[in-house]
Order: structure tokens, then C-alpha cells, then sequence
């Protein structure tokens, strides 16, 4: 490396702050006092950062669609987890944590392999009132925002196909 310099022709020149003219405006030192800058001030509330779960039941004939509520009930009914699930958990990182018997992936919650459960997530994101009918991508995007498990793009393909409307 220092070979390869020394065959190179230049100079090192220093060139004083006042006289360099070109210096970068983020080079230089802020000169402004910010440690009482913006004291005591909260943009945003603390109940947007909450979770929230919505408590919305349709009822569609006779069949009652189950809310996110119903769900949370139902995941915390069902104490079956899946192997790589456990895992994370003993593993302690900040991505997987259960509280009150609902596992957060990834801060998601975790559905177990149960079938009615996530058969009743894919059927309330695929048939939203704001989206009816959306894609295998869309759809899938939906539901992670809330939801984690292993298989869910799979489950998600699945289900788009076996629409009729969406064929």
C-alpha cells in the first residue's frame, strides 16, 4: 500500500478554515444550544403507539364473523407452538416475547397451527369491506402487519386460488 502512494505525484497542502471557501456546510460546528430544544414537547400521543385490537362483529346471514378479540381469545385458548417458535422464546431476543399468553413474532402476533383460527384471519382480510378481494400479495400484506406464522404466505396463496371471485 504505501509503495503504491509513493508512486503517485501530489502534495498534502493544508488550507486554513477562513481561507477554504468550499468547505461543507455540515462540516462546521453547529453553534445553536439544543439541549432545551423541544423540552417537554409530545408530538404525537401515547395511545397511537399502543396496540390496539378493533371489537367490530359482523354478522353475515347467520354465521357471525369472529372478531380480532375472538381470535386473541382463541390463541390464548390454544397453547400449541411450533418448534422454531419455542425456540426464539428460549432463545430471549427482542423479536419474540409472550405476554398474557399471546406470543409476539417479530411484533406480530403469533397464530398457532390451528386451522379454524387461521382460516378466520385469511377469511376477514380477504373479504374487507375497504379491499374486497385483494391479491395474493395485498392480502398478504395485510395480514402480516398484525399476524405472524410460519407457512402464512403458503396459506395465503392457497386461499387466494381457491376464491372463485378472484379467479
Amino acid at each position: 500500500m504505501v509503495s503504491e502512494v509513493a508512486r503517485l505525484c501530489f502534495t498534502l497542502q493544508h488550507i486554513p478554515e477562513k481561507t477554504n471557501t468550499k468547505a461543507d456546510i455540515l462540516s462546521r460546528k453547529d453553534q445553536v444550544n439544543t439541549k432545551e430544544d423541544n423540552k417537554d414537547i409530545q408530538l404525537l400521543k401515547e395511545e397511537l403507539w399502543s396496540r390496539r385490537m378493533s371489537v367490530n362483529i359482523t354478522i353475515i346471514g347467520r354465521k357471525t364473523i369472529m372478531n380480532e378479540c375472538d381470535i386473541i381469545k382463541e390463541i390464548k385458548k390454544n397453547n400449541t407452538r411450533e418448534k422454531e417458535v419455542i425456540q426464539a422464546l428460549n432463545k430471549g431476543d427482542e423479536l419474540t416475547w409472550e405476554e398474557d399468553r399471546v406470543v409476539y413474532m417479530e411484533g406480530r402476533i403469533y397464530v398457532p397451527n390451528n386451522k379454524k383460527i387461521r382460516e378466520e384471519i385469511l377469511e376477514e382480510n380477504h373479504n374487507l369491506v375497504d379491499v374486497r378481494h385483494p391479491r395474493q400479495q395485498r392480502m398478504l400484506e395485510l395480514i402480516k402487519r398484525n399476524y405472524w406464522w410460519l407457512g402464512i404466505k403458503e396459506d395465503v396463496r392457497k386461499y387466494v386460488q381457491g376464491c372463485f371471485k378472484c379467479q
